[in-house]
C-alpha cells in the first residue's frame, strides 16, 4: 500500500482507488453486501463506494454561478490549490427512497445567510444515498481511538484513520447493523416523512430550517453560519436526519 493514502499532504481531488482493490473486487464485495441486506427495486440498500467519487451539491448564493455537484461528501480539507478534497477511503452509503425525502425536499432547500438567499441542496434527486460508515483503522497514534470506529467527532477534528481494503470485518458490521435494523420498529424505509408515526420521529419532526426560522434574527444568523460550516467541515451530511437505536438514519 502506497504511503500516499495515509499522508494527507499527498491527497488530491481526483485521487483514484488503490490497485490493491480493483473494480472487480468492488463488484464482488457489493454482491456480498446485497446478499446480506437485500435490494429494493433492484437497487442496493447499502452501497460500497470510493469516497473521492462521491459528490454532493455545492451550496451557492442565488444570482451567482452554481457549482453543481462538486463538493466532496467525505470532505477532508483543501489541497495546495484550494480545491476541496475527500479522504481516500472506502465508504458505505445507505439508500433513501424518494417517498422519504421528495415531498419535503424544497422545504429546507433555501435560506437566508449573509443577507443573501442560498441554495443548500440543489434540485430534488431521483436517487439518493447518504453516508453510513467510513472504513478505516485507528491505531491510537492517528487519534486516541483504536479499532474500526473513530469517536472523536464533536471533540477533536475527525480522524480518517489508516487505509484499509474492504474486508470481512466491514461485511460483518453490515450484517449486524441490518439485523438490528430489521428489529427496529422505527425503520420504515418507504414511508413519507409527513406520515411517519414512530414516537421519537414525532418528537423530532421539526426540520433544521424550521428551527432556524423560529429563532430571533440574531440567533438565526448564528445557526445559518453553523449550517454553512457543516457543509464545508463535517465529514458526514446527516443534518436533518435522526439516528435510530440500530444505527440507521431516518429523515425527520
Amino acid at each position: 500500500m502506497s504511503v500516499a493514502y495515509n499522508d494527507p499532504a499527498q491527497w488530491h481531488p481526483r485521487m483514484p482507488s488503490p490497485p490493491s482493490f480493483t473494480a472487480k473486487d468492488v463488484a464482488e464485495f457489493q454482491v456480498l453486501i446485497n446478499d446480506a441486506t437485500g435490494t429494493r427495486n433492484g437497487n442496493p440498500i447499502n452501497k460500497l463506494a470510493w469516497a473521492p467519487d462521491e459528490l454532493r451539491w455545492f451550496p451557492y448564493r442565488m444570482g451567482s454561478e452554481p457549482r453543481g455537484y462538486t463538493l466532496p461528501i467525505f470532505y477532508y480539507g483543501n489541497d495546495s490549490n484550494g480545491d476541496k478534497i475527500a479522504a481516500p477511503r472506502w465508504v458505505l452509503l445507505e439508500r433513501l427512497e424518494p417517498e422519504q425525502y421528495a415531498s419535503t425536499w424544497e422545504q429546507g432547500r433555501y435560506s437566508v445567510w449573509d443577507n443573501s438567499v442560498w441554495d443548500w441542496k440543489g434540485p430534488c434527486p431521483t436517487e439518493r444515498y447518504i453516508e453510513l460508515r467510513v472504513h478505516a483503522h485507528h491505531d491510537g497514534n492517528c487519534c486516541p481511538c483504536h479499532g474500526y470506529t473513530c469517536k472523536c467527532v464533536g471533540q477533536l477534528t475527525h480522524c480518517w484513520g489508516l487505509y484499509l481494503n474492504p474486508n470481512s470485518d466491514l461485511l460483518d458490521w453490515v450484517k449486524k447493523t441490518i439485523a438490528a435494523s430489521k428489529a427496529d420498529a422505527e425503520v420504515k424505509p418507504t414511508e413519507d416523512v409527513r406520515f411517519f408515526s414512530a414516537p421519537q420521529g414525532q418528537r423530532d419532526a421539526i426540520s433544521r430550517v424550521q428551527q432556524i426560522e423560529e429563532k430571533q434574527e440574531s440567533e438565526a444568523q448564528k445557526r445559518r453560519e453553523e449550517v454553512r460550516n457543516h457543509f464545508l467541515r463535517n465529514p458526514t451530511s446527516t443534518s436533518g436526519l435522526k439516528r435510530t437505536k440500530s444505527g440507521i438514519y431516518l429523515l425527520n
